[in-house]
């Protein structure tokens, strides 16, 4: 789509159309400070929901070169790629090229090209926009176009079934494929990883681990998805607050480990006040089987497709709350989330259903439909009160009430 220098120069002199847009950007001291992260978002999405186009950075409204500093280059090659990766919902993966133009005093100037070719799927902004390229304009789509655009590009889009271009098979870890497929499993490992989904093939038919594959297998998944991981913190008392907090971690290893690592957290943290009437008596503050079925359910259907949106764990003085990005689905509402079954990663969720907790020997996924009910009736048998789901935007929130005390005086 680059094509020739001449006809560079000749799209810069004929302007925006539907395959060209330009965007003049200006530099702060910690990088990008114009365009911002969802108009440049926008614009790649745009593209991919239309026949694909070219980004010119460097370029003004009017076509004319105003450059990219030198020494700054580097960094608004990093800030696109961040763009297409964590800001596009699938991620996009972009052509780069650097173009050494003329402005209009005779000096030269470096202008970055940025190619987003027609996209295999439906995308939108991770801040929940279908834009589609009409002409020289970058739009909205409107509901009956979106519906006809996910009719002629396929099924809805799964995402932890998608290559993650960043990743190669080097990021997988041996030794955990062995342990869930065995070490001769009677077919060769690349057709046994394609077969199973633990790699797929990008657009250039690279096969890279998959969303699923990473965040299961590979040896470090922060690296390629950087949501992707637990943010955990105890507070003394029942307030959020910076003078409040005691302790915080971040578990950033594969699925299970997290799961398993979040679960040793909140025991270890957990009040477990003691009486000894006749012999020691524990009164822990939550039954563990529930926090670690919570933990896995959190890990297990999150939105990993939102970027920047982490899982997190906070620990107060009497109550635990678990943050999990993505609303409920459609068919899903917080009175039926006990009786009905969605998955939202169907791929993640096979896989830890064949996967063994190093904490409890069993599988982090045994039963289906479940685990929503266990959490609630174990958790209300335990403490007196039932646990609260409630929806904030695009993140569900978990409130699981702490056992009191035999220590306190009831009022």
């Amino acid at each position: 789509m680059f094509d020739t220098r001449q006809e560079i120069l000749d799209q810069l002199r004929a302007g925006e159309d539907a395959r060209a847009q330009f965007k003049e950007v200006r530099f702060g001291d910690r990088g990008v400070v114009s365009p911002n992260t969802e108009d440049m978002a926008g614009q790649c999405v745009a593209f991919a929901n239309a026949e694909g186009g070219v980004i010119y950075l460097g370029v003004d409204d009017e076509g004319v070169v105003q450059g990219i500093p030198e020494d700054r280059m580097d960094t608004a090659e990093q800030w696109i790629v961040n763009i297409a990766t964590n800001n596009c919902v699938p991620p996009i993966r972009p052509i780069l090229r650097k173009e050494v133009l003329t402005r209009p005093d005779g000096s030269e100037g470096r202008v970055l090209l940025v190619e987003v070719r027609r996209g295999l799927y439906v995308h939108r902004t991770s801040g929940g926009r279908y834009y589609v390229r009409v002409g020289s304009v970058t739009r909205d789509l409107t509901p009956a176009e979106l519906a006809r655009l996910f009719q002629q590009r396929g099924r809805a889009f799964v995402f932890d079934e998608q290559a993650v271009f960043t990743a190669t098979q080097d990021d997988l870890d041996r030794p955990s494929l062995e342990r869930v497929f065995g070490k001769s499993p009677g077919i060769p490992w690349p057709d046994l990883l394609c077969n199973t989904r633990v790699v797929a093939p990008d657009e250039e038919g690279i096969e890279r681990p998959t969303v699923a594959g990473l965040l299961v297998f590979g040896r470090s998944p922060k690296e390629h998805l950087p949501s992707a991981y637990i943010d955990a913190a105890v507070y003394r008392t029942d307030q959020l607050t910076s003078d409040a907090l005691a302790h915080s971690q971040s578990f950033e290893g594969p699925a299970g480990d997290q799961i398993d690592e979040a679960t040793a957290f909140v025991e270890r943290f957990m009040l477990k006040p003691a009486r000894k009437p006749g012999g020691r008596e524990d009164f822990p503050q939550y039954v563990t089987g529930a926090i670690h079925e919570a933990i896995v359910n959190a890990v297990a259907h999150r939105d990993y497709s939102i970027a920047g949106a982490k899982i997190r764990l906070f620990l107060f003085s009497d109550r635990l709350e678990l943050y999990s990005p993505g609303a409920l689905p459609n068919t899903v509402t917080l009175e039926t989330m006990p009786f009905r079954v969605f998955t939202r990663n169907q791929l993640l969720v096979n896989f830890l259903a064949r996967m063994k907790s190093r904490r409890t020997g069993r599988a982090f996924l045994e039963s289906r439909g479940e685990g929503v009910r266990r959490i609630l009736e174990e958790s209300e048998r335990h403490s007196g009160r039932r646990p609260e789901y409630q929806v904030f935007g695009e993140e569900l929130l978990l409130t699981i009430w702490a056992k009191r005390s035999p220590h306190e005086t009831v009022p």
